[in-house]
């Protein structure tokens, strides 16, 4: 044989032997995947709470297929981190802080977004575009994840009952691995098989359980902030609308008001940040704040500060933006009016419609602020309308309502109660009904009418009162 063929068939025999290798070592890893897949159904049937499941989960992760690892659940207020599991390796307190951080996951897998909701986030090379994706800033946290030195990222959502319920992270760093597509494709295997073995556990059914009841003890509170039947203020015509967003809730994060004052009315909407049991209680602290501070100082400037205050003061992430109207008994006054981070007061006109104000920083924000006091002369025949972002932000087939469907609609109204049932008829038929954020429309016009109409309290639902 010649040195050619020796030599053509040593190479084809070393090609032979790296796919031999090749394929064993994929063999093997296949077969360590099952044996974690059995492990995890072990794990899950042994424990006997919640905490001690997820803890098992972690602790069979890593160092296998993670380096750290995280499981959070979807709950009031966002996601929760209920698990960690960190390999050999880590720093000394690298356990802590990551059971301490803001779990930093897509919006739409939290939000549950349709299809998105299912698609997993993998950076398989993480780097400072990566980075500032995860991070939650620019100093201590992003600092934080650099010292880690993270290689790549896979996160999976934990899906049951056709409802994302949580989610998975694993993480390479220090072990110097990556990982692939394949990788990818296990952890979605994976996280069903968390997901299905926590179900048949009845784990998730505790989870629902508990969210029945938070549900129904939310909606007792809840039935307190209701949008109040609006009062008869002689010489003014009001009407306003309230519409929350989804199905199961009835009180969200926008909310108006009116009540007496010194020398006049107060008229104040707003719109707090979140939704759920804790949109609800920053709700509640906005609406009798406002209310206390206005009847007690006649100024909306005063009313706002003392807000501004009273969340601050609560800490969190809580703001909340205002537009807030005194409303004078005299009719040669002009109405005062203030404006904190929320879409200025529109003064309809005939077919005219125009902004009356700017507006200054939202409330909660800033500690340093003032924010200015506005004067508008309504004239009979006119109006002031004030709107949440629930409204130009509502979303449907055609993209947004927008500012300027807002004022078309508004345009040529003579009266508060055809201003809202125009806004409410256009809202209903652009969402097809389906509103993402609550909305709130209040409406106030001169009026020579002094008798009295009842306001309904009903929620979705036009309530006025004419003057």
């Amino acid at each position: 044989m010649s040195w050619v063929a020796i030599s053509v068939l040593a190479a084809a025999l070393a090609a032979v032997s790296g796919w031999l290798i090749v394929l064993v070592l994929r063999g093997r890893r296949a077969e360590r995947r099952f044996e974690l897949l059995g492990e995890i159904a072990t794990v899950s049937e042994a424990a006997e709470s919640l905490d001690g499941t997820f803890a098992a989960i972690c602790d069979a992760l890593v160092p296998k297929l993670a380096d750290f690892c995280m499981i959070d659940l979807f709950e009031d207020g966002g996601p929760q981190r209920v698990a960690v599991g960190v390999g050999p390796g880590a720093a000394p307190d690298f356990e802590r802080k990551l059971r301490e951080r803001e779990p930093s996951l897509p919006e739409p897998m939290i939000t549950g977004d349709d299809g998105e909701a299912l698609i997993p986030r993998f950076m398989e090379r993480v780097g400072e575009a990566e980075l500032d994706v995860l991070g939650h800033d620019e100093g201590p946290d992003l600092e934080f994840l650099r010292s880690v030195r993270l290689r790549s990222v896979i996160t999976v959502p934990l899906r049951t009952r056709r409802q994302v319920k949580g989610a998975l992270t694993v993480v390479v760093a220090w072990s110097g691995r990556r990982y692939g597509q394949e990788d990818v494709h296990f952890a979605r295997i994976l996280a069903g098989r968390i997901a299905l073995a926590l179900d048949n556990s009845g784990l998730f059914a505790d989870l629902e359980r508990a969210e029945r009841a938070r549900a129904e003890i939310a909606q007792t509170l809840q039935h307190g902030l209701l949008p109040p039947p609006l009062p008869h203020i002689p010489g003014w015509s009001i009407a306003a609308m309230y519409r929350p967003a989804g199905a199961e809730n009835e009180v969200g994060g926008d909310f108006y008001d009116a009540f007496r004052v010194a020398g006049g009315w107060m008229l104040v909407i707003g719109d707090v940040t979140g939704r759920g049991a804790e949109a609800a209680s920053v709700t509640a602290l906005a609406r009798y704040t406002l209310r206390t501070a206005a009847m007690l100082t006649n100024d909306p400037q005063v009313a706002l500060a003392t807000l501004n205050r009273a969340l601050l003061a609560r800490g969190g992430r809580a703001l909340c933006s205002v537009a807030a109207l005194a409303v004078p008994e005299g009719a040669a006054e002009p109405v005062r009016l203030a404006v904190a981070g929320h879409p200025p007061p529109l003064l309809v006109d005939g077919e005219s419609v125009s902004e009356v104000a700017e507006a200054d920083p939202v409330l909660g924000a800033f500690g340093d602020v003032e924010w200015r006091i506005g004067r508008v002369q309504v004239e009979h025949g006119q109006q002031l309308v004030l709107v949440t972002d629930g409204v130009i932000e509502a979303g449907g087939t055609g993209g947004r309502f927008g500012e300027e469907r807002l004022r078309l609609e508004l345009a040529g109204a003579d009266n508060p109660a055809l201003a809202v049932q125009r806004l409410e008829g256009a809202l209903r038929s652009f969402t097809d009904g389906t509103f993402e954020d609550d909305a709130a429309v209040l409406v106030v016009a001169r009026s020579g009418d002094e008798r009295p109409r009842v306001g309904s309290r009903a929620l979705a639902k036009m309530v006025g009162g004419d003057g």
